[in-house]
């Protein structure tokens, strides 16, 4: 059966961090003291990249401002929510449902809430002409009388705006006052958090517009926002509506300040995964698999190893353990150790350079280039045969009988670990093959966990 990775628990009535494998304690206690000094308006933008983990860094720094700080907040996925045509609509529906969740209909902060909603109205009123305009886009052959129509109820929308602009900031100024009185009642002498996740996955008008909205309407004492961005994507969103402008001073005009996320303790996330998540230990034995190879460098090393030198990221890194996993589940009795080893490579090539897998198996790639792909990170006691065992995989790849013989010949240090990762038999009595023909077995089955499709939400 293939393990699918659940979200790490938080036990909040116990150590909030028990689960947590990437040591992210320190920085969400530094994170939290820097909110808790604050009852202005502001606004932080937790920026890595896709799949780096910054969902479960929110759920566990929201779990620890409640339990620690005594902090109120809401969470929800932007990209969840995108379907609303209106970010002013989701933000305010997350708000009340945690009005609901908390306090009884008949509170204060009940009370406040509907004096809120009846400004609301009023604000998003305003917003008729955008909204005639969204439901046009990409339309260019209207037929005359609609296109009359619209351009009809447009003008007269922009005549009664430009009419109206005092009386719609007042409106706005009363609705942010609102705002600010339901807060308060909330909690007089703390800031409410609002965690906003996955910003980047929107519709890009959409993530623009949720921005315009919480600097222009929710700017106010007493609430901060935390945008979870991988700011690279929320960039190009930026350039995909205005075009080629400087995106990146754009969007710093909505946010007060950014903190990228870094996850330093890969190794203890790779052995979490490895023995309690997806248990690979567990399928080598099942398999009868032994320890052949005189090194320690086992298949776990390896993909510590390849986890930094291929820069990938959490979702990667459990989308290799899930390759692995199958490829495990499915393998006959009677594969042997350096399999695994090879496995490991492979699945890491195929799925972060598949241009360079291609060209591997094509024989088109120089040996050099093929080494610097994995040798970017310093080895240690437990790597140092990582170069020669990478060296034995690009010799041996979509080799004949004939070209393996003169490559040994070539290499004739009979006691090197190359020599002996070429020349050994791997086999039994059912069947013997050399480096070569294991690579091949391997391909097969890398090839076949590509059939699948690994881009799944969280």
């Amino acid at each position: 059966m293939v393990h699918k990775h659940q979200p790490i628990e938080i036990n909040m009535s116990d150590d909030i961090f028990q689960n947590d494998k990437l040591e992210r304690k320190n920085a969400i206690k530094d994170l939290s003291a820097l909110l808790a000094s604050t009852n202005q308006s502001f606004v932080l933008a937790l920026n890595a990249d896709w799949g780096d983990g910054k969902t479960t860094f929110v759920k566990l720094w929201q779990a620890y401002l409640q339990k620690e700080k005594g902090m109120r907040s809401i969470y929800f996925s932007a990209w969840e929510d995108d379907f609303s045509k209106e970010p002013l609509i989701s933000i305010l529906g997350e708000i009340k449902k945690y009005i609901n969740d908390n306090f009884s209909e008949k509170s204060d902060v009940a009370q406040s809430f509907e004096k809120v909603k009846s400004f609301s109205g009023k604000v998003l009123k305003r917003g008729v002409p955008a909204f005639v305009k969204g439901m046009m886009g990409g339309v260019l052959d209207v037929p005359k009388g609609v296109e009359e129509a619209i351009g009809a109820i447009t003008e007269s929308t922009a005549k009664e705006l430009i009419e109206n602009y005092s009386k719609d900031k007042e409106i706005t100024k009363e609705f942010k006052k609102a705002i600010q009185e339901l807060f308060s009642k909330i909690d007089e002498q703390k800031p409410f958090v609002v965690f906003i996740d996955e910003l980047d996955r929107c519709r890009p008008l959409y993530a623009i517009e949720l921005l315009e909205r919480i600097k222009h309407i929710f700017g106010i004492d007493g609430l901060i926002f935390v945008l979870s961005i991988d700011k690279k994507q929320l960039v190009e969103s930026i350039k995909s509506q205005y075009g080629n402008i400087d995106a990146q001073t754009y969007l710093r005009r909505f946010l007060d300040m950014e903190y990228n996320l870094q996850n330093a303790n890969l190794d203890e996330f790779c052995t979490y995964l490895y023995y309690d998540i997806y248990k690979l230990n567990e399928a080598l034995k099942a398999k009868g698999i032994k320890r052949e190879l005189l090194t320690d460098l086992d298949e776990l090393v390896m993909i510590k190893y390849l986890a930094r030198s291929a820069n990938l990221s959490l979702r990667d890194i459990e989308q290799v353990f899930t390759r692995l996993k199958i490829i495990f589940n499915t393998t006959e009795l009677g594969f042997f150790e350096v399999h695994f080893r090879i496995i490991v490579l492979f699945v890491v090539l195929k799925m972060r350079y598949s241009d360079k897998y291609d060209l591997l198996l094509a024989k088109k790639i120089k040996e050099e280039d093929f080494m610097d792909i994995f040798l970017s990170y310093g080895a240690n006691d437990e790597t140092k045969d990582l170069e020669v065992f990478i060296k034995a995989i690009f010799l041996s790849t979509k080799k004949s009988e004939e070209e393996m013989n003169q490559i040994i010949e070539t290499h004739n240090e009979p006691q090197s670990f190359l020599v002996r990762l070429l020349k050994a038999n791997y086999g039994n009595f059912h069947r013997e093959y050399r480096l070569n023909k294991v690579i091949d077995s391997v391909i097969q089955k890398v090839e076949f966990t590509n059939k699948f499709n690994f881009e799944t939400t969280k």
